[in-house]
């Protein structure tokens, strides 16, 4: 209820209708359309920081088949090189070779991926349509550190798959064109505890994306990754790639 007031106080002083504003869901898949193609490889380096301690810098190969999940392949460090991930029905499993055990790992959705401010599902999956219900809250004009003071379109997904890594997401796109410029991120508590910008937009796999993601982790002050996509390549995946063997090979 306190929500919908909210909503309503806020188109009240648009003078927007909830008429006026665009369906939600409809916008949820176009953002993701926008984020990723359907099947792809890309490659992807992440930069942690943290107040008083050197940055950790992982590199990644990331392959995605749509209906099938994502299958990962730590490069760099030489620590971590080698060590593949797997989502296969929802579930994300992880094999180091080094480890010393010949059994792949489950992980949580919801855990940090790598000690990064990223969560696992925040690297494995590629659409909120599949876990999130949106709807547009209002129109809004926020600053951007690419494209200056922009009008935007403020999305509320709230969870509505258990296996959501979030409460919600609220975010908010650019209107016209719907690019996806930033995102707060709550725990299924309302706890307000990641926030991203989406930048630096460059035309891959036959669109224009971000290519700068920077995570900043609010409930470890002082955390921040920067996540860069190098390239991406929009490609047919076999399925049978999604397999847990491929994991211990």
């Amino acid at each position: 209820m306190k929500e919908f007031i909210a909503v309503l106080l806020v188109l009240l002083a648009t003078g927007l209708s909830a008429a006026d504003l665009p369906d939600g869901q409809k916008m949820l898949a176009q953002i993701d359309a926008i984020r990723f193609p359907d099947n792809f490889t890309m490659r992807v380096t992440l930069t942690t920081s943290t107040v008083g301690e050197a940055d950790k810098v992982m590199s990644m190969d990331n392959t995605h088949k749509k209906g099938f999940g994502a299958f990962i392949e730590i490069l760099a460090p030489a620590r971590s090189k080698g060590t593949k991930m797997l989502t296969q029905e929802g579930t994300l499993w992880m094999f180091n070779p080094k480890s010393g055990s010949n059994k792949p790992l489950r992980l949580a959705p919801k855990d940090s991926f790598q000690g990064s401010s990223f969560s696992n599902s925040d690297v494995s999956k590629t659409s909120f349509t599949e876990d999130y219900q949106a709807v547009v809250e209002a129109e809004e004009t926020v600053e951007h550190p690419e494209f200056g003071s922009v009008k935007a379109w403020r999305l509320r997904a709230d969870a509505t798959s258990n296996e959501a890594s979030y409460g919600k997401i609220v975010m908010w796109v650019r209107q016209g064109d719907l690019l996806p410029i930033k995102f707060d991120y709550y725990a299924k508590s309302g706890l307000l505890f990641r926030q991203m910008v989406l930048s630096e937009y460059r035309t891959m796999a036959g669109r224009l994306r971000a290519t700068k993601l920077e995570m900043v982790s609010l409930d470890k002050k002082g955390t921040k990754t920067l996540l860069r996509i190098e390239s991406m390549t929009e490609k047919n995946i076999p399925e049978s790639l999604f397999n847990l063997t491929n994991l211990t090979k």
